[in-house]
C-alpha cells in the first residue's frame, strides 16, 4: 500500500506510482507507474476516485489515494 500520500494533494497530469491490491486490501497484486487523468471528488461521502493511465498496462483504472504514490522529482 502507498505510504505518504495520504495528506498531499494530487492533480492531473501528475506522475504517480499506483497500487492494485488483493480484495483484502492487504497485499499488493501489481503495481506500476501511471498518469493521472481525472480527480472526481465525492464531497457526500468525503472520498475521492483517481482516474489513472497505466503505462504498464495501456489502459485507464479508478484507484482510492491510498492506493496511489507521488513520484518524486
Amino acid at each position: 500500500m502507498a505510504t505518504g500520500t495520504l495528506d498531499k494533494t494530487l492533480h492531473v497530469g501528475q506522475l504517480i506510482k499506483w497500487y492494485e491490491l488483493y480484495a483484502d486490501g492487504y497485499l499488493t497484486k501489481d503495481y506500476g507507474y501511471g498518469i493521472i487523468l481525472d480527480v472526481n471528488k465525492h464531497i457526500y461521502a468525503d472520498y475521492t476516485n483517481y482516474k489513472v493511465c497505466r503505462y504498464k498496462h495501456g489502459d485507464i483504472m479508478l484507484f482510492g489515494k491510498n492506493e496511489l504514490e507521488e513520484v518524486e522529482k
